[in-house]
């Protein structure tokens, strides 16, 4: 949510580097992706849609997803659309609360545009305490700055679960990658989808939700690529 393609830009050029084609795509409504008329309208299943189509072309990939991109990552392994799955600090589907007292606090000021599917603006105050709590001032003042609008329908539907996912349709390999000090997707969220979908775990230290991005994140991608390797090998392509 609120990000774009340019999060993954150290990821692309650590993947070229073990000899695999990577792409980063922006969904519609963010940075220079496919304009809409109405952001606040649009739903998680429609960007489920946008990376449906490029997972598609580019001939079930690996999927690497953060945040709310790992809960579309879900949704392309429940379509066997991808041959493994990534899921970083991602947000849960139906069945795996979100919410905790700290988040519930923070959400209500977005209630408005969560009801009447209406764009949400990026916070910085709340950035800082649910994003930020990882970064320096000065680094998130440059993370600030790039963040875009989100919907307000997708806030919604995160918020209340509304995504289902049936496991028993998801057959690729899936990593599913915590922060221990993530405060917007704690650890027990990744072990929770450990358990939905049997996947492997890796919570990683010293980090907190922009896992992606913050300082020492080479380490992470180091031993995301590490099972990559493992389990699809240097010819597989991968979408980050």
């Amino acid at each position: 949510m609120f990000g774009g393609a340019w999060q993954f830009e150290g990821w692309l050029r650590l993947l070229a580097e073990r000899g695999y084609a990577a792409y980063a795509m922006n969904l519609r409504g963010h940075h220079d992706s496919r304009p809409v008329v109405d952001l606040g309208r649009v739903s998680v299943l429609d960007f489920v849609k946008d990376a449906l189509a490029v997972a598609k072309g580019l001939g079930a990939p690996a999927v690497l997803g953060h945040s709310m991109g790992g809960l579309i990552a879900q949704k392309l392994a429940e379509s066997d659309a991808v041959c493994a799955a990534v899921l970083l600090s991602s947000t849960p589907p139906r069945g795996i609360p979100v919410t905790s007292p700290m988040l519930i606090g923070r959400q209500l000021k977005y209630l408005p545009q969560m009801l009447f599917s209406r764009p949400i603006n990026p916070d910085r105050k709340d950035a800082d305490r649910l994003l930020f709590n990882g970064t320096p001032p000065a680094e998130a003042d440059a993370i600030f700055e790039r963040l875009v609008a989100e919907s307000g329908t997708a806030a919604r539907e995160l918020s209340l679960g509304a995504v289902a996912i049936d496991a028993r349709r998801v057959r690729c390999p899936v990593l599913s990658v915590s922060a221990n000090e993530d405060r917007l997707v704690p650890p027990r969220i990744g072990r929770a989808l450990v358990k939905k979908y049997l996947a492997e775990p890796l919570v990683v230290d010293g980090h907190a939700h922009l896992v992606i991005i913050e300082a020492g994140w080479e380490n992470v991608a180091a031993r995301v690529l590490d099972w990559l390797d493992r389990v699809v090998g240097k010819t597989a392509r991968v979408k980050a």
